[in-house]
């Protein structure tokens, strides 16, 4: 295309030389009229030579679009081949692959903690007051579950993640920095299976180590607390208005050889009722913990201490609960808007109903509202919560470890940001204090008890969703 230029410049300069190189041209005899003339003639010239050059101007656009239009076309080519092939090797691979497996669902989270204890106060030997150095720790916790349908009336549920070494305790997943840099553990935190029969909806039966999947709050219940043994239930499905529920399950707590085993045994009914834009539920729950003496760490007090509950020495020198629990409790939760914001508003008492237990240490209640949005980027919420927690009413060791358990009050502020998707930045306060005053005779937890006093913590928490 460059040479055509150059030919056309060739043309129009030799053309000048040969108009001008003429020998007449600088003799007198040239007439005007011979000049005019040949000035048109060589006008004519420039001008065909112009329109050569549009020509071929049009001529290189029109090679562009062309070479254009080839590269996309044959760039749609090769991806609709591409897409082909790929399509054509997931069919093969799915073809090959069982179908529960391709349903497999693999999530978890990474949480990093900054935690501060102050303001703490214990008691002295002697019972006179004291006061104990604030303490300040970093703690880390992973979780990844596995979720797999096997059939479309059966799902399998899994749950590794992070614990502490002693007792793999069921009331934390977290493992703290330090030990040396030593490895942390990652232990089975949950592992069962649910069977929804098609042939009745709303009824669920499982078994395993499940998760939670009843009402319940963090006056029986540590959020990480997961029961072992085997569930029942059944909701009402007919109705999206009105949903009455009920739930069945029986607690391993420990397995013994040659005697009974220590058991939880759980009834609880309800119901769900939309109200217009208010959604309200409301249960009954009877749990009854039976031979508490046969746990492993629990009934000696040596799981978190013995949990705040009252133990005593047993004429052959065990250490153990001085009463039985029988727990009775009504727990709502109501749902609204306000605003743009919804609003949720839990309520929860408990009373233990078990021989023996003195009257102002066998109640429990709890009292809490969230505002706000609490799932992706931009969200924000806000939560608090009172929790009035009798000596006696609950099994301390394994309600919420950050309010130590039973014989407990006090308060939690919570505040939620999501400054990015998947990720949460949350501030916690506590500000807790017994309910009674720790009692020194006849207590062989007495060097535990005295140190659960006033205290404050703050948790900065961090985490990330995958």
């Amino acid at each position: 295309m460059k040479n055509r230029f150059k030919a056309v410049g060739a043309m129009a300069l030799t053309g000048l030389l040969i108009f001008w190189g003429q020998p007449h041209v600088f003799c007198g005899t040239v007439t005007t009229e011979d000049m005019m003339k040949r000035l048109e003639n060589l006008s004519a010239i420039i001008q065909e030579q112009q329109k050569e050059i549009e020509r071929l101007k049009e001529e290189l656009i029109h090679q562009r679009k062309s070479i254009q239009q080839g590269q996309a076309t044959q760039k749609e080519e090769i991806q609709k081949a591409v897409k082909a092939e790929t399509e054509q090797a997931e069919k093969s691979w799915r073809e090959w692959v069982p179908e529960w497996v391709q349903k497999i669902k693999i999530s978890g989270d990474l949480r990093l903690r900054y935690e501060r204890l102050w303001d703490r106060g214990m008691l002295n030997p002697d019972g006179t007051p004291a006061k104990q150095d604030p303490r300040d720790r970093g703690r880390i916790r992973v979780r990844l579950y596995v979720d797999a349908p096997i059939t479309d009336e059966i799902d399998t549920h899994l749950m590794l993640s992070t614990n502490m070494s002693t007792h793999q305790e069921a009331t934390t997943s977290n493992a703290d920095f330090g030990g040396d840099f030593n490895d942390k553990g990652i232990y089975l935190a949950r592992a069962y299976a649910e069977y929804r029969p098609n042939w009745l909806k709303g009824l669920g039966l499982g078994a395993g180590k499940f998760k939670k999947n009843f009402c319940n709050t963090d006056i029986t219940w540590d959020p990480d607390a997961n029961p072992e043994g085997a569930y029942e239930y059944y909701r009402y499905s007919g109705s999206k208005v009105f949903q009455p529920f009920i739930y069945l399950s029986q607690m391993v707590v420990n397995e013994n050889n040659r005697t009974p085993d220590a058991m939880l045994y759980l009834t609880q009914a309800g119901f769900d009722w939309k109200i217009g834009p208010v959604k309200w539920m409301l249960a009954g729950s009877y749990y009854s913990w039976s031979n508490l003496v046969g746990s492993k760490w629990m009934g000696t007090g040596d799981y978190n201490s013995g949990g705040g509950n009252t133990f005593i020495t047993d004429s052959a020198g065990n250490i153990r609960y001085e009463y039985d629990y029988k727990l009775w409790e009504a727990i709502s939760t109501i749902n609204f808007g306000l605003g743009p914001f919804p609003v949720a508003l839990d309520l929860d008492y408990v009373r233990n109903t078990a021989e023996g237990v003195p009257s102002d240490e066998d109640s429990a209640y709890y009292a809490s509202f969230k505002i706000g949005r609490d799932k992706t980027k931009g969200d924000y919420s806000l939560f608090y919560k009172y929790a009035y927690i009798e000596q006696n009413a609950v099994v301390g060791a394994i309600n919420d470890q950050d309010f130590y358990g039973a014989n407990r009050k006090g308060h939690k502020v919570a505040i939620h940001y999501w400054p990015f998707k998947n990720t949460l930045v949350r501030a916690c306060f506590f500000y807790t204090d017994p309910v009674s005053t720790w009692k020194k005779d006849g207590n062989p937890l007495w060097n535990v008890d005295r140190y659960k006093m006033h205290e404050d913590r703050l948790q900065m928490d961090f985490i990330f969703k995958f």
